[in-house]
């Protein structure tokens, strides 16, 4: 960016990194104490030198990858047309900086922040930007961002999801395994599905309706071949009952989650 340009968004003008790799590098290539014996500075270095090592190149890494923030940061909002540039949010580009330090170290979610920050000083994509943006991003695991991207990308408005039981002797049924669903594109153990789902929901990104479902049978079939509901079925195999309770419903994007991701999610 130009001068002009770098002081008019000064805002996002990150500090230059610190000479933190240099100086980590220097201390795992020291002795610790060579001045009172090497022997004494073998036997500290044995006992807490491992402690050190760990702690410099955990520094030495951050770094690097703030380094890396940096020049992404700079390199999208160099992107930018500058007819489209506008000033950015005081109120989402802070709290999106401030947020960011914590997840710096995760190339995914640390290009959502990018995204966020530039998005924010874009015409075109400014009024989609939401102040609750940073703090959703901060509080997304790696998983989570995955399967929100994985669900954006669908190509269907809905996508199926199940809860699997058995039916109880009063016509309604006992849960086994609920919210369970899977991704073509994802290998995601049920767990972490059932986590990511609902943290995704918690972060009112998507919604989880069992009031409604796909009007397909098709879209539920691979549902039947997992694991949960194989296992419930071995279990009604010594019953008198032919197959699992299966409750359908569906996964949505909801409203603040589309705009969500056109900004922090989409490739452009």
């Amino acid at each position: 960016m130009s001068d002009e340009t770098t002081n008019k968004f000064s805002l996002i003008d990150l500090p230059d990194v610190p000479d933190s790799v240099d100086n980590a590098v220097k201390n795992l290539s020291d002795i610790p104490t060579k001045n009172i014996g090497q022997t004494f500075g073998d036997l500290w270095y044995l006992v807490f030198g491992g402690i050190s090592h760990a702690a410099d190149k955990k520094r030495m890494k951050y770094a690097t990858d703030l380094e890396k923030y940096h020049q992404e940061l700079t390199q999208s909002i160099d992107q930018i047309p500058n007819d489209k540039r506008t000033e950015p949010s005081i109120q989402v580009t802070a709290q999106a900086l401030e947020n960011s330090k914590y997840c710096v170290s995760s190339e995914l979610l640390r290009e959502m922040f990018v995204k966020l920050i530039s998005g924010s000083m874009n015409i075109d994509k400014k009024a989609l930007v939401h102040p609750s943006f940073p703090e959703i991003i901060k509080q997304l695991s790696e998983r989570d961002a995955l399967l929100l991207k994985d669900i954006y990308s669908s190509s269907k408005p809905a996508l199926p999801i199940v809860t699997i039981g058995i039916r109880s002797n009063d016509n309604g049924y006992n849960v086994i395994h609920s919210n369970v669903f899977i991704s073509k594109t994802l290998n995601f153990s049920t767990y972490d599905y059932m986590l990511s789902l609902s943290s995704l929901q918690h972060a009112n990104l998507i919604s989880i309706s069992y009031d409604t479902w796909i009007n397909d049978e098709k879209s539920y079939e691979d549902l039947k071949n997992t694991s949960e509901y194989l296992q419930v079925k071995e279990i009604l195999s010594h019953t008198n009952q032919s197959k699992p309770y299966l409750k359908k419903g569906m996964v949505q994007l909801t409203h603040l989650g589309r705009a969500f991701c056109s900004i922090c999610v989409a490739t452009n």
